[in-house]
């Protein structure tokens, strides 16, 4: 994790912690309180090395000593002295002016909200400029409660829906592992961790701009109706085949002549739960079927009916057999 954060990570590294994290709800908790620390501690890093306000005090001591010296001497003072302290002056001032302008510019903001869903109840936020977001579950965004600077920059963590606000004058930026999303006013999703790639992106209107500095290209625009992928290396955009890919939200599932494996994959991401056959015949099986905002337990049953299957719900997992 030092390594990470540190961004001296080989690849295979990086992708060893990141799958390690995905591993379970515990490592996720223990990366994203690491990470959060280490923000607070760079933030705090930028604020030491630049306290105006010290600086000031200190440079308004050394003026006052310099003016009572020089005019115990001959109450004339040197001008070549006065030059200097004036360009002390400028320094102090720009040095602090550049610090601002710099934490500004990367994040926008001084206080900052996280807020993470755990279930999809309370999952909405509505963010100071209007714009809408529904996070997946599990999933978690930091935002600051007023966007200063010249952009409206967020951080996401796992899966959410965005409904940006307008504002030419002021992009909209999100920070997605080591990619940037940046719209001006449109409707989009994104996941992050997906298989073995960083980012998804999928454009529901308007355009959106992916950025990666070590992808080759560095940036590509995403359409309505197609996924922008960002993988280690690489950004590419692609026509959108899953009519499912906001199921999560929409809670509309439609399944077209697809293996049973594949439909239980959809189920347990949409409802977050882990579905498992007794055997590899079950999952050959092909449904087609429409479901409109129902809970997991009837598709379950729709599927069981349809196929002369029973179901076990155990614990945490629900377990498929021929009936």
């Amino acid at each position: 994790m030092a390594k990470y954060f540190a961004d001296e990570c080989t690849d295979d590294e990086e992708k060893g912690l990141l799958e390690w994290v995905e591993q379970s709800a515990k490592h996720k908790k223990l990366f994203d309180n690491i990470k959060n620390d280490q923000e607070i501690i760079n933030h705090n890093q930028i604020m030491h090395r630049v306290n105006v306000d010290s600086a000031w005090n200190r440079l308004k001591s050394r003026i006052e000593a310099d003016e009572q010296l020089v005019e115990n001497k001959s109450g004339i003072l040197n001008f070549n002295r006065i030059l200097k302290i004036a360009a002390m002056i400028i320094i102090v001032v720009g040095v602090g002016f550049l610090a601002t302008y710099i934490y500004q510019e990367n994040f926008g903001y001084y206080s900052v909200s996280e807020y993470t869903a755990e279930n999809e109840i309370s999952n909405e936020i509505i963010l100071p400029d209007g714009t809408q977001v529904f996070l997946n579950e599990n999933s978690s965004l930091k935002y600051p409660e007023e966007f200063n600077g010249t952009q409206r920059k967020v951080k996401l963590t796992g899966e959410a829906y965005f409904d940006v606000t307008r504002d030419e004058q002021k992009p909209f930026v999100i920070e997605a592992n080591h990619a940037e999303i940046k719209v001006l006013g449109t409707s989009f999703n994104v996941r992050t961790n997906v298989d073995d790639t960083e980012v998804e992106v999928y454009v529901e209107s308007g355009k959106v701009e992916i950025l990666q500095k070590k992808s080759t290209p560095p940036s590509i625009v995403v359409d309505p109706g197609n996924v922008g992928v960002v993988s280690r290396r690489e950004l590419k955009k692609l026509k959108n085949e899953d009519p499912n890919i906001l199921a999560w939200k929409t809670k509309n599932i439609i399944f077209r002549e697809d293996l049973l494996g594949n439909v239980f994959n959809t189920l347990s991401r949409v409802y977050h739960v882990d579905i498992q056959a007794s055997n590899d015949e079950i999952l050959n099986y092909r449904l087609t079927s429409t479901f409109k905002n129902q809970d997991i337990e009837s598709v379950i049953e729709v599927i069981c009916v349809t196929f002369n299957l029973k179901v076990d719900y155990q614990e945490e997992q629900i377990y498929i057999v021929k009936n």
